[in-house]
């Protein structure tokens, strides 16, 4: 069969708030959290993924609060990696699982980070693919250029900030097809999707909102099997900045991608796959 939105959409209530996730597989347990940027949702990063992770686990694409079709709090008043991370918590609960692999995307890394720090018995092992608030970005200009096609686009949301947010994903551009466009631009076009990105953005600048300890600082108390995958030509966040989480996390592989930017998943499509799939089956 094949696999579609359609066909694979579930719903939960997590804390009031109705979250779509998309589910196929069997096996292990492995939650999959999205990025953020214009048009972005759990099928828009992973669904191409699906097909093939799925024959090996029991894959939960979560669309995170605010984003994709999930419901989100009216007023953000924590810092939004721990909104989305009590989400993911609130999923697994409402279907009995208590334990589960995770693999983060960006702004999901570092949901994923979060969680198994914060919550360690709930989590397996852990991919991170240039994740957010990792990474420590030493050399390159900060915000880096990927960041601040997404802040331009975040102000002022427009088919042509979209676009040049999305050329800054990729080393390739032809990887940007037609009908990749077109669904990102008609996603991003929505404005509650706007409302939930600015919003969940606001936070992660805002130091009412700030941890008492960034995630980066914290990575030597994460004792999981941890897998980060990076693109080497990622703009977003700069592969430079994988080299201190890849010292700092006691149990930890890297992989740089070569041919790649910031989507190690559509770019290196099969060798992701594989990297994924042999990590969490066998482990480092």
């Amino acid at each position: 069969m094949t696999l579609t939105v359609e066909n694979t959409e579930r719903w939960v209530t997590v804390d009031g708030h109705k979250l779509r996730y998309h589910e196929a597989g069997s096996g292990a347990p492995l939650v999959l959290l999205h990025g953020s940027g214009a048009g972005v949702s759990g099928w828009a990063n992973f669904g191409n993924n699906l097909p093939v992770l799925a024959e090996h686990f029991r894959c939960l694409i979560l669309d995170q609060p605010g984003f994709g079709a999930s419901e989100r709090p009216e007023v953000y008043e924590r810092n939004y990696l721990r909104i989305a991370a009590d989400a993911v918590i609130g999923l697994l609960d409402e279907l009995g699982i208590e334990k589960a692999h995770l693999l983060g995307n960006s702004m999901g890394g570092g949901v994923a980070a979060m969680l198994a720090l914060d919550h360690p018995g709930r989590v397996d092992r852990v991919v991170l693919m240039a994740p957010g608030g990792v990474g420590v970005n030493v050399l390159g200009p900060e915000p880096s250029e990927g960041i601040r096609r997404l802040m331009e686009y975040n102000a002022a949301p427009s088919d042509e900030r979209a676009m040049g947010f999305l050329r800054a994903m990729v080393f390739n551009e032809a990887t940007l097809t037609p009908e990749l466009v077109a669904t990102r631009l008609e996603a991003a076009a929505d404005l509650r999707g706007q409302a939930a990105l600015r919003d969940a953005y606001a936070t992660f600048y805002n130091p009412k909102f700030a941890e008492p300890l960034p995630l980066w600082a914290r990575l030597k108390s994460l004792q999981h099997e941890v897998l980060m995958l990076w693109g080497r030509d990622d703009r977003v966040t700069p592969v430079e900045g994988s080299l201190f989480p890849a010292r700092q996390l006691p149990n930890s592989d890297l992989r740089i991608f070569s041919r790649c930017g910031h989507w190690v998943q559509v770019e290196r499509k099969d060798a992701f796959e594989r990297s994924v799939i042999d990590f969490l089956n066998n482990g480092l």
